[in-house]
């Protein structure tokens, strides 16, 4: 039986073969090493001290209308006043104050404990006022046709002129002398094209559309 002679071509041709894969493999093994994946620009990275006291990073990726609360043991004492409502839905959003009936045109918030009061959306702190009713009240405004006001504050956080990031801590919660005595309230209003709407609607609304 004759052995055969390999052409000169191929041992040349299984040595290129070898080559490319490793040199292809090589690569491979380099994108996977150095990849990193496209989350973040600087205004979606915000720092968070932990209970060590380091600095941590938390990404905030919403692209939803936030409460303008934190603490998740915060309940609506007073609802708004829903003028298509039935009377029963309508009774519970009057506001009773040195005998005379109000119709509430925001919400209440309260809570046990004192809890932060946040910005629901982006925007520019327009105006900072103590009132002898509503306590301290902050007025941010989010667009043209979009304003949100905190009232019945505690300690403010913020100075007229600041810009604020959504979920920016404006205050903490303060006393409600309006109903009652409670002293973790937050009165909560929304003014959109032009009137008050129903904020536990407007949480739902298309973020998009509200922040043009």
């Amino acid at each position: 039986m004759k052995k055969r002679k390999l052409r000169g071509y191929v041992i040349p041709t299984i040595c290129l073969i070898l080559i490319c894969t490793i040199l292809f493999s090589g690569y491979k093994m380099y994108e996977i090493l150095t990849y990193q994946s496209p989350i973040q620009n600087d205004d979606d990275i915000t720092p968070v001290i932990n209970e060590e006291g380091n600095n941590i990073i938390n990404v905030t990726t919403t692209n939803k209308i936030i409460r303008p609360y934190t603490l998740e043991s915060v309940t609506s004492t007073i609802p708004f006043y829903n003028r298509e409502g039935t009377e029963e839905e309508q009774t519970a959003a009057l506001i009773y104050y040195e005998g005379i009936y109000m119709q509430n045109t925001g919400v209440l918030y309260t809570a046990n404990e004192e809890f932060d009061c946040v910005a629901v959306l982006d925007g520019v702190v327009k105006n900072i006022k103590e009132d002898s009713i509503m306590g301290n009240v902050v007025e941010i405004e989010h667009s043209n046709s979009l304003t949100t006001i905190y009232q019945n504050l505690g300690e403010v956080k913020v100075t007229v002129g600041a810009n604020v990031k959504q979920g920016d801590i404006i205050a903490t919660s303060g006393k409600n002398t309006l109903t009652s005595n409670d002293s973790n309230a937050l009165h909560f209003e929304v003014f959109y094209k032009g009137e008050l709407i129903n904020p536990e609607e407007f949480y739902l609304y298309d973020y998009e559309e509200v922040t043009k």
